[in-house]
């Protein structure tokens, strides 16, 4: 699940899920949205820590946002042991923000039961 929320001049969400993976599928989410991404059917692949540390899901937001730039975006996440396998597919056209960054403003990992959950800020 996920919300937006107001901030100054970047877009800033609150995103929640039954697991850190359901975190990244959501910060996938945002970023296609708001950046307007159409796919093509191309496909590549790159692994990443399996870890619930908010460097690590930094660090991997980040690189999405690299690979969108260099013209791939994550498509499919999948739990393979300790890491995370993400296909990329090849962007056909963005008609939409381009991010810069995720930036570590509010992004801390909370508890709520089951439910876990931050807030992201990225940089447009």
């Amino acid at each position: 699940m996920r919300k937006p929320i107001e901030h100054t001049a970047d877009i800033a969400y609150e995103i929640s899920g039954n697991s850190y993976e359901e975190l990244l599928e959501e910060a996938r989410n945002i970023l296609f949205e708001e950046e307007g991404i159409v796919l093509d059917n191309e496909e590549k692949e790159k692994t990443y820590p399996l870890e619930e540390m908010e460097d690590v899901f930094f660090d991997t937001v980040n690189d999405w946002i690299l690979e969108i730039s260099k013209g791939w975006a994550p498509w499919t996440i999948k739990r393979e042991g300790n890491e995370l396998k993400v296909t990329f597919r090849k962007i056909r056209k963005k008609e939409g923000t381009e991010i810069k960054a995720l930036t570590y403003h509010l992004l801390k990992f909370e508890r709520d039961g089951d439910v876990l959950k931050t807030k992201v800020v990225f940089d447009t």
